[in-house]
């Protein structure tokens, strides 16, 4: 039987109380800020079609929000409750669950971001022919990202369960390969997931970079713009790059860092943890960028959601019955 509580925490552990409060704070805060963002733009896109872009690009958000929340469910949560009890308590079966979910999940997530950005700069630069493609095209491309993003974990997870411990560097479950255990299976996994974030980072980039030439270009040229889906596209672009950017840094030097024990504690226990914590960003950011950018989303949040506030704080909440006048003065 594994030791699920890995015993690194003189080496690896957060001590100081206030860190942690500060850390578990923000975790909780991120996983009710993406539940409930997600779930918004998810009850927003399907039901009342606040979302009004190309219907692909819709179908490549509402995944990424399904991605984000279960992210959020086995990496955010899980991750408060340990910096608060110091401890992993949700047993071992849990701790296979959400290391698999945040590494299938988190890696569809990262896909599906290129693939709206490539998808708005084909709609830009070939309006025409973008009205022909079939929607199904676009859960066809999520379930291949999510095989590619699955297969490696699944095989990792069933030939080395017993290296997927709980890390003190993360308050997570992770591939605890700090011990220096590589099987063929976990070199495999950690070169797919190499690919797959090399892969989505310089679609992503490339993607958004052409995207601002093309609209600049059709702009200059007096050519019409919707800069609503264009902007929504490119912030996306831009949380992500600069979300992931410690990850990447980390990532490329760990190989080079050798010397003192400070500066290899600095690396893979500080460095990692500013990554971690910062890449969380991008599975929150989304409904922020909507809202910041779509007027459609920001009426569904008004009327729809907006209305259900003003119902539950106000008693004598007009009906369907009442004079627009009224609504209009609890309603502005």
């Amino acid at each position: 039987m594994i030791d699920i509580q890995y015993n690194n925490d003189s080496h690896y552990g957060i001590h100081d109380p206030a860190v942690r409060a500060t850390l578990a704070a923000y975790s909780s805060l991120l996983f009710l800020s993406s539940v409930i963002g997600d779930l918004l733009i998810l009850v927003g896109s399907i039901k009342y079609h606040a979302i009004k872009l190309h219907p692909i690009i819709v179908t490549f958000i509402q995944y990424l929000a399904l991605m984000d929340i279960a992210v959020a469910i086995t990496r955010f949560l899980p991750g408060a409750v340990s910096l608060i009890t110091e401890s992993w308590v949700f047993g071992h079966v849990f701790c296979y669950v959400t290391y698999s979910v945040v590494v299938s999940s988190g890696g569809t997530a990262v896909l599906l971001i290129s693939a709206i950005c490539l998808a708005k700069l084909l709609i830009v630069r070939f309006p025409f022919r973008a009205d022909s493609v079939p929607v199904y095209l676009a859960h066809i491309a999520f379930l291949f990202f999510f095989l590619v993003s699955s297969t490696g974990i699944v095989v990792e997870i069933v030939t080395n369960s017993k290296l997927v411990t709980f890390s003190y560097i993360d308050y997570n479950c992770d591939y605890n390969s700090i011990n220096g255990h590589f099987s063929r299976s976990s070199i495999t996994c950690n070169i797919l997931v190499g690919l797959i974030g090399f892969t989505a980072t310089t679609v992503t980039a490339v993607s958004s970079a052409l995207l601002l030439r093309t609209v600049s270009n059709i702009s200059a040229r007096g050519g019409e713009i919707k800069w609503q889906g264009v902007m929504t596209v490119l912030l996306t672009a831009a949380v992500y790059l600069v979300a992931t950017l410690p990850g990447t840094v980390y990532f490329m030097g760990s190989h080079f860092v050798v010397g003192s024990a400070a500066l290899h504690k600095f690396w893979h226990v500080d460095l990692y943890r500013v990554a971690v914590y910062t890449v969380y960003l991008n599975m929150v950011s989304n409904f922020y960028i909507y809202t910041l950018t779509l007027t459609s989303f920001r009426e569904f949040l008004r009327l729809v959601v907006g209305r259900g506030l003003v119902k539950c704080f106000y008693r004598d909440y007009p009906g369907t019955g009442a004079s627009e006048g009224e609504r209009r003065r609890l309603l502005p």
